[in-house]
This record gives structure tokens, C-alpha cells and sequence, in this order.
């Protein structure tokens, strides 16, 4: 018929949720910590965002608003690509936060904060994701520019010309 498809299978029930959801409950934690700056949490927090820009003094009369959207994100991140970006992250980022240890042939797991219930597949899209655009991150840092990243939704500030935008 010509119409586009894209399938999707659910793995909430799927032999994995445990490990997903014990996986998640332990990164999300640190990436949330780590990408803060980086990213929002919903269209209220870009805007209180946009007005700490404004406050500063970085929002400006010329200023653009750029928004983007990473097609097919959970589909399309390779798994060895994530993989590997999963484990840059840890090395570079986990500073004893979470302490797994032994103790009279028990394991134990100490844990600050974290949070609950969410699968893992969105904290490792988030970090490879959060590893990919680092370059842009610094640039746009670097000018006093925004930008910020809901799992595939990207809004920046930009007081480029135009055609040094595309």
C-alpha cells in the first residue's frame, strides 16, 4: 500500500524487565547527575531554563531557536555502540556513587538516591546520546548558547547566522 511501518516490540514483559529495571535503577542515577545541565525534564523546565539564559544575559534580540529530532532513537543507537558509550560513561563518570561489595558470602549494594520503575533501554539511549553530541555540547557552551536534549528532542540557542546553523 506504500504506507511506512516501523515496528515495535514491547519488552515490558518481556525476559529481560528484571535486569533492565535493576540496570536502570542503578545508571539513572549517576547519568541524571552527570547530564543535568544538558538536558530538560518537560516544555516547563525548558522555560524556566530559557529564562535563567535570559537572566544572564544570553538571550538576546537576534538569538534563534533551533529544535531537532533524533528519528527512530531506540531503534536506531547500534548495540555495541552503546555498549562501548555505557562503558566510557562508567569509567569516566562513576566515583564510587554505587559500592557493590561481599561480606560473609553475601553481596550487598549501597546506593545513593536513585530512581524507580523506569526500563534501562531509556538511561543507555540517554548516555549514548549524551556521549554523541558532547562536541555540540562544548560549542554551544563555549558561545554562552543553550542546549538542551529530552530523550529525542533537541532545543538550542544559537546567534549564528542562519546558514552556519545548517
Amino acid at each position: 500500500i506504500g504506507t511506512p511501518l516501523r515496528p515495535i516490540v514491547a519488552g515490558i514483559h518481556a525476559p529481560a524487565t528484571l535486569v533492565s529495571q535493576y540496570l536502570d535503577e542503578l545508571f539513572r542515577p549517576i547519568f541524571n547527575r552527570v547530564a543535568r545541565k544538558t538536558i530538560y525534564i518537560d516544555s516547563m523546565d525548558l522555560a524556566k531554563q530559557l529564562e535563567n539564559h535570559r537572566n544572564e544575559g544570553h538571550l538576546l534580540s537576534t538569538t534563534k531557536f533551533v529544535t531537532a529530532v533524533v528519528k527512530n532513537l531506540y531503534t536506531m543507537i547500534p548495540k555495541g555502540g552503546a555498549l562501548d558509550a555505557l562503558y566510557r560513561f562508567c569509567v569516566k563518570h562513576d566515583k564510587d556513587h554505587t559500592n557493590c561489595f561481599v561480606f560473609d558470602n553475601k553481596y550487598y549494594k549501597q546506593i545513593r538516591s536513585g530512581a524507580m520503575g523506569s526500563p534501562f533501554t531509556m538511561t543507555l539511549v540517554n548516555i549514548y546520546m549524551y556521549e554523541w553530541e558532547q562536541s555540540l555540547i562544548e560549542h554551544q557552551q563555549q558561545r554562552n548558547e543553550l542546549h538542551r536534549r529530552y530523550i529525542d528532542d533537541i532545543f538550542m540557542t544559537s546567534n549564528e547566522p542562519v546558514d552556519n546553523i545548517n
